[in-house]
């Protein structure tokens, strides 16, 4: 899922327009969508009653009026949840949406980074990369999605029972310290290597780019963080601010260009 514009990088709006909007709700992809950005990333987890749901934490408390955690809700206690109000009054009744409906308010141009969440859940073996498969597959998005995560071995899985999705691997700082980007992508099968602007290195996108990995980089808020990202060739900037970033790159890239 390389950039078509090789000029710039593609705009990935985390959790949606996460700076403007309650993240990871419809109102946030909606405004992400209308801010240009060329990609959504979204968190899933799976529901008491194996719904896939799209929500960072484990616990619902911060993000919503409740309490409690995902995998001990069921989707309908999840959709009574109000997931704006902690935001502003002005979002109040926003729902946590499934991963579904997000795929469905879709416009065809655009594509999804699937960040799956499998930490603290106690159930073991929930058929959870054969869910985000078959909802791929039934909303048709084999080719515009982006399917990633901390956990390796879930990446590993996913690529293993259906490697025309493409993954991601996210770069976690302690265990992955002395891996190289293809190091890991030969022993997952993910095409797109993810870490933290602040972790990001000049051998780390070389390796990336030297065996053709996607190599994206969050969160990108500020000129400064963009400028030092575009000096290191990423292919993807992730951002909560995707109409802000990108009209920052444009003024960068235009300002790079030499004069006549």
């Amino acid at each position: 899922m390389k950039n078509p514009h090789n000029k710039f990088p593609l705009i990935v709006a985390h959790r949606g327009s996460s700076g403007s909007a309650p993240e990871n709700t419809m109102a946030a992809f909606r405004l992400a969508i209308e801010e240009g950005a060329d990609m959504i990333e979204l968190d899933v987890r799976m529901t008491k009653d194996f719904h896939i749901v799209v929500h960072h934490d484990r616990d619902v408390s911060r993000t919503t009026n409740s309490k409690g955690f995902i995998w001990n809700l069921t989707l309908n206690q999840i959709r009574m949840l109000d997931a704006g109000s902690w935001y502003s009054s002005k979002f109040k009744g926003e729902q946590i949406p499934t991963l579904r409906q997000v795929l469905e308010m879709m416009p065809p141009h655009m594509r999804v980074n699937i960040e799956a969440k499998t930490d603290g859940d106690p159930r073991k073996r929930l058929a959870f990369e054969e869910s985000c498969i078959l909802i791929i597959m039934e909303k048709r998005f084999e080719d515009r999605a982006l399917v990633s995560s901390f956990d390796h071995k879930f990446i590993a899985r996913l690529h293993k029972l259906f490697p025309a999705i493409k993954t991601g691997a996210l770069y976690f700082p302690v265990r992955d310290a002395a891996k190289k980007p293809s190091s890991i992508a030969r022993k997952t099968g993910a095409s797109a290597f993810i870490c933290k602007h602040t972790q990001l290195r000049e051998n780390i996108a070389e390796d990336a780019h030297r065996h053709k990995i996607m190599l994206a980089t969050y969160v990108i808020n500020t000129v400064a963080d963009l400028e030092k990202t575009s000096r290191l060739g990423v292919d993807a900037v992730i951002t909560d601010f995707p109409g802000r970033i990108r009209k920052a790159l444009r003024n960068h890239i235009r300002d790079a260009e030499p004069k006549p």
